[in-house]
C-alpha cells in the first residue's frame, strides 16, 4: 500500500477543503498572525469567514416527531443563536442508521474520540492547527496573560438547560479548587509559573477569562483540544446535574457519591454537549449504546441539525485476536484502533470484498519511533537489575548512558532494516526516533528540514565506529566476549519491554533481534525484562530504576504533551530530572520517603542536555506566536540531533489497518492514529458521517 508523504499530502488535503467549499464556520487560521514590531506583542487571531447559515433548519425524523408531539422543542430553538455550518466531505447526507464499533475497556476511549473531542477549540481537520469549536471566538491580551473565550449564545446541554460561564464556574470553584478532596484538581496548563492556580473570571454568562500572574498562556488553551480527556472527562461540568451529587449543595451527598455520579460515558443520561450522548449501558458493562443528542450545535450547509447517524452501538472486546477476526467479517461500520497492528492488513485486504468493507489507505501510525528505546538519563539504584544494585554502581551505569558515545554507539551499531523485516514483515520506514512526522512543527522548507535531519541521525549501521565509541569509553571486551564497565566490573543492559503501541509481540520480537544483534555487533550483554501487565511497570521509569524501555512515541504538538522532547515532567527518558522541573525546582522541599529517594527529582547540570531542552520549553511557552514557537521546537531538535539520540528508534510511521463498510459516507481518507491527542477521526468531525443504504 503506497504512502503518501508529508507534504504531498497536505497539497492534497488543502486543494480538498477548497474544493469542497473549506471546512467548519467560524474558525480561525491554523496559524497565528506573524510577530508584531518588538514593542508591542501579537494582537489576537482574527476568526475566517464563516460558512453562511441557512435560512431554515430541518432535523432527523425521530426528532421531528417529538416536536410534533409537544415533547421537544422546534429546532430552531435548541440551536444557539449563532450554530456551526460544516461543509459535509463528500455530499449532505441521511439522517438514520446505528454505527457499530467495539472498544476493549469500560472507558471506551477508542470511541470516545469519534465525538468527545468537541471541545471549546479542537484540531482542524488536516492538523496543522486548531479552531473554535463550543466557543465562538477567543482572543489572548497583548502580554499573552489573559486568555478570553466568548461561549455561543443559546447553546444547550443534551437536557435541553443552557450551557453558560456558571458551568465553568462551578468546573473552577466548586470542583478543581474545591478544599478537603482529592478527586479534583487544578491541571498543570491551568497554573501560574509559581504554581498556584491562575485566576478564572466569570464576567456575564457567555463570557470566561482565565488570568495568569506570571507567565503567558499563548500555549495552554490548545491543552483543551486534547484527546477525549482534558475537556470531556476534566471540564464539561454540567452545574445543574452535579450539584444533587455535590456535598456543599446536597445534604448527605459525599465525595464518593460525586466520584460515582460524574462517569458521564458510563452514566446514561448525564447531559453532554457532543453529537451523542450515553443513552443506555447494559447490566454486565459490556454494551454501550450513544443516542443523538437532540441540542448538538452543528448543522451542514443545507441546514441539516447533525448529526446525521441515529445511534452509536460499542460492545467490549477484549481480546485482540477476537476483534481482529470481527474486523475480517465485517461486523463493525467502522473501526479505529481495534484491528491490530500493521502486520494484520494482509489478512483484512484478503477478506474486505467478501465482507463489504475497504481499509482507509492513508491512515498512518504517526510513530516517530514503533519500536523506540529510550536510553534512561537517570538511572538510579532501586530497579535491582543487579544482585548488588547499589548506589556506587547505579552512578557508573548512569554516566555510560548519558554518554553521547554509548548512546550514539548503539544505534549505528545494529541492520535497523533486519529489525523491520523481522518484527513487521518489512512494513515501515528506517528511521531514529522523532515525533510523529505528520506533526504541525515539521510543515514549511525549515520544519521538513528539522525532520528530515533528527530522522537520519545516527540512523546508518556502522559496527565499527561503533566498536570504537565503546573502546574510547574503556568497556573492554572480557574473556566471554562481552563488554564490561570501564571499571571492569562486568556489565548487562537490561531491555524492559510491555505491550507499548498495542502489540506485546512487537516489542518482544524486536527486543530479542536487538539483543542478538549488540551481543554479536558490540560485545554488549543484554538481558530482556518483560514486565507486562506487573505492579511495577510505571514505578521502574517514574523512578529512574529501568536502563533501556521499548516504547511508542509520536506526537503532533510536543508543546502540549512535551513529554518525548522536553523533561518538564516525570516519565521517559529523563524522569528525574523533569521531576525536579515539575515539582518547582530548588522551591521543591518534599521529604524523602521510603521507596522514593528522590521526591523532588534530580537538579540537571547547568550545561546538561535536560538544562536546554527545560530553557527551551520555557522559551517556547513565552513565545507569542505558533511559527516563533515551531522555531524554537527546531532549536530542540538540535540538540538531540548534536546530544541524542536519547531514545533509539527502529522504524516509524507505519500504515494502520482501519476498516470501513463500503456504505460509509463523508469519512476522509487521512489520520494519524499513533498518537491520541489529536484525536483522529474526531479531528474530522465524525457528525457528518452517514450511511448510504
Amino acid at each position: 500500500m503506497q504512502r503518501l508523504k508529508l507534504l504531498s499530502l497536505l497539497v492534497v488535503l488543502l486543494l480538498l477543503f477548497a474544493a469542497c467549499g473549506g471546512g467548519d464556520a467560524p474558525a480561525e487560521p491554523t496559524a497565528e498572525p506573524a510577530a508584531a514590531p518588538a514593542a508591542e506583542a501579537p494582537k489576537a487571531e482574527a476568526p475566517a469567514a464563516p460558512v453562511a447559515a441557512p435560512s431554515a433548519y430541518t432535523e432527523a425524523p425521530a426528532l421531528a416527531e417529538m416536536v410534533a408531539a409537544g415533547t421537544l422543542p422546534p429546532v430552531d430553538e435548541r440551536l444557539p443563536a449563532q450554530p456551526v455550518v460544516t461543509t459535509p466531505l463528500e455530499s449532505v447526507g441521511q439522517y438514520g442508521g446505528t454505527l457499530h464499533s467495539a472498544s476493549w475497556w469500560p472507558e471506551v476511549g477508542n470511541v470516545q474520540l469519534y465525538f468527545a473531542v468537541e471541545a471549546p477549540i479542537k484540531w482542524n481537520t488536516d492538523l496543522t492547527g486548531y479552531e473554535p469549536a463550543l466557543v465562538e471566538s477567543y482572543e489572548w491580551s497583548e502580554d499573552g496573560m489573559t486568555f478570553t473565550m466568548h461561549m455561543r449564545e443559546g447553546l444547550k446541554w443534551s437536557d435541553g438547560e443552557p450551557y453558560t460561564s456558571a458551568d465553568w464556574k462551578f468546573y473552577w470553584e466548586d470542583l478543581a479548587n474545591a478544599p478537603e478532596q482529592k478527586l479534583y484538581s487544578v491541571p498543570a496548563y491551568l497554573r501560574n509559573a509559581d504554581g498556584t492556580p491562575i485566576t478564572m473570571e466569570f464576567p456575564d454568562d457567555y463570557t470566561v477569562v482565565w488570568k495568569s500572574t506570571d507567565r503567558p498562556l499563548y500555549i495552554d488553551p490548545y491543552f483543551m483540544a486534547q484527546g477525549f480527556w482534558e475537556f470531556a472527562k476534566g471540564m464539561m461540568k454540567p452545574a445543574h446535574h452535579l450539584k444533587a451529587f455535590h456535598p456543599a449543595y446536597t445534604p448527605g451527598m459525599t465525595w464518593e457519591d460525586m466520584e460515582k455520579a460524574d462517569k458521564w460515558w458510563q452514566t446514561p443520561g448525564y447531559p453532554c454537549l457532543f453529537a451523542w450522548c450515553l443513552t443506555t449501558l447494559s447490566a454486565d458493562g459490556q454494551n454501550y449504546t450513544f443516542g443523538r443528542n437532540p441540542y448538538y450545535w452543528r448543522v451542514d450547509t443545507a441546514g441539516n441539525q447533525l448529526p446525521y447517524i441515529d445511534n452509536i452501538a460499542v460492545e467490549i472486546v477484549s481480546d485482540e485476536q477476537t476483534r481482529i477476526l470481527n474486523c475480517s467479517q465485517g461486523k463493525y461500520d467502522t473501526a479505529f484502533r481495534i484491528c491490530g497492528s500493521p502486520n494484520e492488513i494482509p489478512f483484512l485486504l484478503d477478506n474486505a470484498d467478501k465482507s463489504g468493507y475497504h481499509l482507509l489507505e492513508n491512515y498512518l501510525n504517526g510513530a516517530g519511533a514503533w519500536p523506540g528505546y529510550m536510553v534512561n538519563q537517570d538511572y538510579v539504584a532501586g530497579g535491582k537489575n543487579y544482585a548488588d544494585d547499589t548506589p556506587e554502581q547505579a552512578a557508573e551505569i548512569r554516566e555510560i548512558l548519558r554518554s553521547d558515545k554509548f548512546r550514539q554507539a548503539l544505534s549505528i551499531g545494529f541492520d535497523r532494516q533486519r529489525v523491520i523485516d523481522v518484527v513487521w514483515g518489512g512494513i515501515g520506514d528506517v528511521k531514529n526516533t522523532t515525533i510523529s512526522p505528520q506533526s504541525w512543527h515539521f510543515t514549511g522548507d525549515e520544519g521538513k528540514a528539522a525532520y528530515d535531519a533528527w530522522a537520519s541521525s545516527f540512523v546508518n549501521q556502522d559496527v565499527d565506529a561503533a566498536n570504537a565509541m565503546l573502546d574510547e569509553l574503556g568497556m573492554a571486551k572480557g574473556a566471554d566476549g562481552f563488554r564490561a564497565l570501564p571499571s571492569g566490573t562486568p556489565f548487562e543492559l537490561v531491555i524492559d519491554v510491555t505491550n507499548w503501541g498495542g502489540s506485546l509481540k512487537v516489542q518482544v520480537d524486536s527486543a530479542t533481534e536487538m539483543q542478538k544483534q549488540w551481543g554479536e555487533n558490540l560485545g554488549i550483554n543484554v538481558r530482556i525484562n518483560n514486565i507486562d501487565g506487573q505492579p511495577d511497570v510505571d514505578t521502574r521509569t517514574n523512578e529512574g530504576y529501568y536502563m533501556l524501555r521499548g516504547a511508542h512515541i509520536s506526537e503532533i504538538d510536543i508543546l502540549t504533551y512535551p513529554d518525548w522532547m522536553f523533561p518538564i515532567v516525570n516519565r521517559y527518558f529523563m524522569p528525574l530530572e523533569g521531576r525536579w522541573f515539575a515539582k518547582g525546582g530548588s522551591t521543591c522541599t518534599e521529604a524523602a520517603s521510603e521507596g522514593n529517594a528522590y521526591p523532588c527529582g534530580i537538579e540537571p547540570e547547568e550545561s546538561s542536555s535536560a538544562k536546554m531542552l527545560q530553557d527551551l520549553y520555557v522559551k517556547a511557552r513565552n513565545t507569542a506566536t505558533v511559527e516563533e514557537r515551531h522555531a524554537v521546537v527546531r532549536q530542540a531538535v538540535d540538540v538531540f540531533v548534536e546530544h541524542g539520540p536519547f531514545v533509539i528508534g527502529v522504524a516509524g510511521d507505519q500504515a494502520m489497518p482501519i476498516v470501513v463498510k463500503d456504505y460509509m459516507r463523508n469519512i476522509l481518507d487521512f489520520g494519524v492514529v499513533g498518537p491520541w491527542a489529536p484525536a483522529t477521526p474526531g479531528n474530522q468531525i465524525v457528525a457528518q458521517w452517514w450511511m448510504d443504504q
